[in-house]
């Protein structure tokens, strides 16, 4: 297992899904959790997942979707490519989208909500933790996209593109099964129970600025990405990262 000081993640995709009304994802009760992930009262904010190698197909596609997500809303405000092109310049609605949405950092695959443990727990945790997962582990996998959804925080001010997982979701599901059964032991709450596992992409701030963005052409784009590796299951506590190998 390693051990060492990292940057701080501030954004942890986790779902528990409604479909939404255009098909094309889930929105309504995605728990990202923007939190700074320190000390805290009550404890120090932990957080556990699957860490995703990126690809130069992932960050072309998150390119993309941020494209299409700035030039939609320029067609929205009535502004063509065309009108913003001759006038030699970025409209303002572009502008300003642009400064609200980006690439997600540090692609990965939720296995649990953000919980706290006190500081003396923490080496229990991660103990029993890395017992548990290579217990369940059948070694390193590959996982495959099989569309694009839309996901929103609780409380709808942030949107995210996300990546489900279609092939290797039953692998990500046997490690959910074993982290849930360490965080009943601590009295944590265990993961959705009808999450969709997914990678997100790209975040976006504001309501309703993807929705138009995943197309049937973008959707196309997605399935055609190759497969990802997984070799490495993460848990963070404040800038602590504990790493457990497949």
């Amino acid at each position: 297992m390693c051990k060492d000081k990292v940057t701080p993640l501030v954004d942890y995709p986790s779902s528990s899904e409604s479909s939404s009304n255009d098909g094309l994802g889930y929105e309504d009760d995605f728990a990202d959790r923007p939190v700074d992930m320190g000390h805290v009262s009550g404890g120090w904010a932990g957080h556990v997942y699957l860490a995703v190698k990126e690809s130069a197909g992932l960050r072309r596609i998150s390119q993309a979707c941020i494209d299409e997500i700035c030039q939609r809303s320029d067609g929205d405000a009535g502004t063509s490519k065309t009108e913003t092109a001759e006038r030699g310049q970025t409209s303002s609605i572009g502008r300003d989208v642009s400064s609200r949405v980006r690439r997600v950092e540090g692609p990965h695959v939720s296995l649990t909500r953000v919980f706290y443990l006190q500081e003396h727990e923490i080496s229990g945790f991660v103990e029993m933790l890395e017992k548990a997962v290579l217990a369940a582990s059948r070694g390193a996998f590959a996982v495959g996209f099989s569309k694009a959804s839309v996901y929103a925080n609780e409380t709808g001010s942030r949107e995210f593109v996300g990546l489900d997982i279609g092939v290797g979701e039953e692998r990500v599901a046997r490690l959910v099964g074993a982290v849930d059964g360490v965080m009943r032991r601590f009295g944590k709450e265990p993961f959705f129970s009808n999450a969709r596992f997914h990678v997100s992409v790209v975040r976006a701030e504001g309501k309703a600025m993807i929705r138009n963005a995943l197309g049937q052409a973008m959707q196309e784009e997605i399935l055609a990405l190759p497969a990802v590796q997984i070799d490495q299951l993460e848990c963070i506590f404040g800038n602590r990262r504990y790493c457990i190998a497949l």
